[in-house]
């Protein structure tokens, strides 16, 4: 199983950034976020997400490229 890039793409941290400061991801959420990425998680080749309270990050093999509203459906294997 790859690991998450380090550090991810410039894109997916401006994307992130920007959620935050819309208010979309909790400071708490963002917190846990870093602590995950940090852990060096293993996720899937194909796609995958990873639930938070205020969200789902979603990426597929070393990438992750969104985080998407809770309410909005995620594809691919959770990673936990």
């Amino acid at each position: 199983m790859p690991k998450i890039r380090k550090p991810p793409p410039r894109g997916v941290l401006d994307h992130l950034v920007q959620r935050f400061k819309e208010g979309r991801i909790s400071a708490n959420d963002f917190l846990e976020l870093k602590h995950w990425l940090e852990s060096d998680p293993d996720v899937p080749d194909g796609k995958w997400f990873k639930r938070f309270r205020t969200g789902i990050l979603a990426g597929e093999g070393d990438r992750p490229s969104t985080f998407l509203a809770p309410n909005m459906i995620a594809t691919g294997e959770e990673v936990k």
